[in-house]
């Protein structure tokens, strides 16, 4: 019987915990069904949860931001024909002490120091990583640690710190 779900490559979409995650016994990390109609979340995307308690696009304030580890589309968490595996994506928190990658951003301006927010409209950037300011209204759920680099399979990528810091206007 033959499948119907197509996985994305593993490396067109990323997110790699640099430093804190993995061996670390109190990693900061959350399991959760995947909202109703929510579709495109890719891993390296910013997400939080609902009030259901499932994963959403994006983290507005005064939303916890989580980091999807997989993609939407990955088997271990969309299983295809015959498969009993799936159901559940985990997001690396922004609560966490770890360094994390991403392939997911969105703009320019990513250079150290540099606080990051999610990207809110309802479009198909909903969810990825983009520049803020510290005196704005919006959710902080990073800081930049290093500018965007080139990795091996000529992906861009954005290395952070993830934080939780909602807006206080």
């Amino acid at each position: 019987m033959p499948g119907i779900t197509v996985p994305v490559q593993m490396f067109d979409h990323e997110l790699n915990p640099v430093k804190g995650w993995g061996t670390n016994a109190h990693a900061v990390d959350k399991s959760a069904e995947i909202a109703s109609g929510v579709t495109g979340i890719r891993a390296g995307m910013c997400l939080s949860l609902d009030t259901s308690e499932k994963w959403v696009r994006s983290a507005p304030n005064p939303a916890m931001a989580g980091f999807a580890f997989p993609n939407q589309s990955d088997f271990d968490v969309s299983s295809d024909l015959g498969n009993i595996s799936g159901g559940n994506l985990v997001c690396l928190m922004a609560a966490g002490a770890f360094e994390l990658e991403t392939t997911e951003f969105v703009g320019s301006g990513f250079l150290p120091n540099v606080p990051l927010t999610s990207h809110e409209a309802v479009d198909a950037d909903q969810g990825k990583l983009e520049v803020t300011t510290i005196d704005s209204s919006d959710n902080i759920v990073g800081v930049c640690s290093a500018a965007v680099f080139q990795n091996e399979f000529k992906k861009n990528f954005l290395r952070f710190w993830p934080v939780y810091l909602p807006s206080r206007a």
